[in-house]
């Protein structure tokens, strides 16, 4: 003959309980969410200065011939690109244009208005470079220069963000063990 046992029904856990569990869940998340995308934001920096750092580079300007406004269907909705192929020091060189409007236009007849043929664009050219990147838009600091302190600032404020999401996870499992065990001595004292 089986032997059954008494089924044990589930403990109502108090309203702070199930709270706290909400707010750790989101914190956690908000920790993992910080953690990844601080960490793509970093490597990306960091490829870039690579790519740049040490290469020889020199300032010129880019003469516009054509640009071009290019939609493609993306992960998360349209990918515009928005680019140009124009002439430096009599080549052939294409430049993505995004860091010279500094916005996206709605489309290529507002970037026909932005940006038309002949338009002279002051750039850094790197020569040992191929493709777009060869080609920089000058800013405050050359390309190398403005990814460090991109990855830097990534250091700095992704750690921040990660101790103080930490910090606050450390405290609400704390609070939440508190507030849980009244709860289970009281089970334990029923049974």
């Amino acid at each position: 003959m089986v032997k059954s046992f008494p089924r044990r029904r589930a403990s109502p856990q108090p309203t702070s309980v199930k709270f706290l569990n909400v707010a750790i869940g989101l914190c956690g998340f908000c920790f993992f969410a910080c953690l990844l995308f601080g960490f793509v934001s970093f490597q990306n920096s960091y490829m870039t200065y690579r790519r740049f750092q040490g290469q020889p580079y020199h300032a010129t300007t880019f003469q516009v011939v054509r640009p071009y406004y290019q939609i493609s269907a993306g992960m998360h909705g349209p990918d515009i690109q928005v680019y140009a192929r124009g002439l430096v020091e009599g080549n052939k060189e294409w430049m993505d244009l995004l860091p010279y409007l500094k916005s996206t236009p709605n489309g290529q007849g507002e970037l026909n208005d932005l940006v038309p043929p002949g338009t002279v664009i002051p750039v850094y050219l790197f020569p040992n470079l191929r493709g777009q990147r060869r080609v920089q838009v000058i800013g405050a600091l050359p390309p190398a220069e403005t990814n460090y302190n991109a990855e830097m600032l990534v250091l700095r404020k992704g750690s921040i963000a990660l101790a103080a999401l930490g910090a606050l996870l450390f405290v609400l499992v704390l609070i939440r063990r508190s507030c849980a065990a009244p709860a289970t001595q009281a089970m334990a004292a029923r049974a």
